[in-house]
């Protein structure tokens, strides 16, 4: 993945969901990219400096999870392929994984991925 596309994207994501967070909440970015996507890690804090981190390059999505501390997945990693757009919400944070299709990170799709955050229980979207 490329670092403009991925930072387009979450210049957008913080554009669209802005209005929904408290004037006080702000959040800081890790990113995961692969040569099949990326995982964005969204640590929300409050009066946080807006920071978005770019870690090492790695060969698939699936080696950069293991290099995250998350409890959505575990075991062997390695049999784990991402497609789309996935969403992990944790206390405190939001983990994005996405494949590397160019229509994941459009600003449509920023739309969709906070639209799902902000109502969950809304199918088709």
């Amino acid at each position: 993945m490329n670092k403009e596309t991925i930072q387009l994207y979450l210049n957008n994501f913080r554009r669209f969901i802005s209005p929904y967070l408290r004037k006080d909440i702000n959040f800081k970015s890790i990113i995961y990219p692969a040569n099949d996507g990326a995982i964005v890690e969204l640590k929300f804090q409050k009066t946080s400096p807006i920071k978005d981190e770019f870690r090492k390059k790695e060969n698939s999505v699936t080696d950069s999870l293991k290099r995250i501390n998350q409890h959505a997945f575990g075991g062997n990693l390695a049999g784990f392929k991402f497609s789309g757009t996935n969403l992990i919400m944790e206390e405190g944070r939001i983990i994005i994984i996405k494949d590397d299709n160019k229509t994941e990170w459009s600003i449509e799709q920023v739309k969709k991925d906070v639209e799902k955050l902000i109502h969950p229980q809304k199918k088709n979207l």
